[in-house]
């Protein structure tokens, strides 16, 4: 979530946790982002419990040049849970950008996003000093829950992270409590209704804010299930392809396969059992291939309509050769 958050709002990011890196960026222009580059040998080993999320772009500059940055997030889940990780946060920011260094050969910045507490004896950099040989890394540091509430709150029609960072600090603040959690998402749902976000944005901060919430017990989840509805309620056209939290990804379906049935609905009656039989099959098809176009998987269609994936390949199949 945190990935797809700061790829497609990088600069709405960058204005909360960099702005003095925003303020010489050329918004005009959209950032690269450089998946491939961040891929070095050795630095991630198989641990699922790996925590730290890094983003490697380079920004348009207003003079016409270009800066690299190199974006660590460390994740925590909303409930406080402590990281596994043996080696300290500064200790692997050094060794990523001692291997990017190597890798990239180019100066880069970098930036820290951190959405644990701010500890009182936590390094903010890394300092070896062995025998007269000294190698210092400093980088900025950003603690989501030193930002100003006030202040995001202010941003939220213009800025969409600052509803997913108002999103961090509650879920932090309610803790363990799940009634809590569903009262913040609720109330951050409202708050994404009054903004007037775009579909894509309302999807992508939607299954944001449910991942964190982290629900469990039944009614909070229907409850905010309900609360999503209503946010894509005057939504015309919804996308799946984004989508990967339950909630929100059920809501969509539910939406998606009512609005198909309305569409699909043939005036009239059929007459005898073989027009009956043939309209329905017909309806059958221009439901699935309207599902189809609206990005849903067969195993989703399958789940909505009855039909096993064998018997709707088949129909593909048969749809694709009229084409």
């Amino acid at each position: 979530m945190w990935k797809e958050l700061l790829e497609s709002f990088l600069y709405s990011a960058l204005s909360i946790f960099y702005p003095a890196l925003y303020a010489v960026v050329d918004l005009k222009k959209p950032p690269s982002f450089l998946n491939k580059e961040l891929r070095v040998p050795g630095l991630h080993k198989a641990n699922k419990e790996q925590r730290i999320l890094d983003l490697l772009c380079d920004l348009p500059l207003k003079t016409g040049n270009f800066v690299r940055l190199l974006l660590h997030v460390e994740v925590e889940g909303a409930q406080g849970a402590k990281s596994s990780l043996k080696e300290p946060f500064h200790v692997r920011m050094c060794n990523y950008a001692c291997a990017i260094t190597l890798t990239q050969k180019r100066p880069f910045a970098s930036l820290a996003i951190r959405t644990t507490p701010k500890g009182r004896s936590e390094k903010l950099f890394y300092d070896m000093d062995c025998f007269g040989t000294r190698h210092l890394f400093e980088y900025p540091t950003v603690f989501i829950d030193q930002l100003d509430e006030d202040a995001l709150l202010g941003m939220v029609k213009e800025n969409p992270v600052a509803v997913a960072v108002l999103c961090v600090k509650r879920m932090f603040k309610a803790k363990k409590n799940e009634s809590k959690r569903y009262e913040y998402a609720k109330e951050l749902l409202k708050l994404m209704r009054s903004a007037g976000y775009t579909e894509e944005t309302s999807i992508r901060l939607a299954q944001f804010v449910d991942g964190m919430s982290n629900l469990s017990a039944e009614k909070w989840v229907k409850g905010l299930a309900d609360e999503v509805n209503k946010l894509f309620e005057e939504v015309e056209s919804m996308g799946t392809e984004v989508v990967r939290t339950p909630i929100v990804r059920k809501v969509l379906r539910e939406r998606t396969i009512r609005r198909v049935r309305a569409e699909g609905k043939t005036e009239g009656k059929a007459e005898g059992k073989a027009e009956e039989k043939a309209n329905s099959m017909a309806e059958k098809k221009e439901m699935l291939r309207r599902m189809l176009d609206r990005g849903m998987e067969l195993y989703e269609i399958s789940d909505l309509t009855g039909l096993s994936v064998k018997e709707l390949e088949i129909i593909v199949s048969e749809l694709r050769s009229r084409q």
